[in-house]
């Protein structure tokens, strides 16, 4: 892939990601995982993390550690914003949750 198509590609789900959910989401207390994912990450994630574009940002079943996938929640990552309002615990939780665990 060139790197003209590559920024297009970049550019283009940057866009599709602008409706995503805010970083100032903050879960209310007794919120759990499925709940809090629901309302944070199923506009960019689909229904139970099986991707909101088909293939794209699948992340239910991940085989990504629980710890790390705890810290791109909190800290965001390339395209995903982070949201430093969910706690660390709930952040596990819903990492859990999308391992099915």
């Amino acid at each position: 892939m060139d790197k003209t198509t590559s920024i297009m590609g970049a550019c283009l789900l940057a866009a599709s990601l602008s409706g995503c959910s805010s970083k100032d989401f903050t879960p209310s207390e007794g919120m759990g995982a499925s709940e809090i994912f629901a309302q944070a990450c199923t506009a960019c994630h689909g229904e139970g993390g099986n991707g909101k574009f088909g293939f794209l940002l699948k992340i239910a079943g991940s085989q990504t550690p629980l710890q790390e996938m705890a810290d791109k929640i909190r800290n965001g990552g390339y395209v995903m914003p982070a949201f430093p309002n969910i706690s660390e615990a709930d952040a596990l939780a819903i990492a859990g949750f999308l391992k099915g665990q």
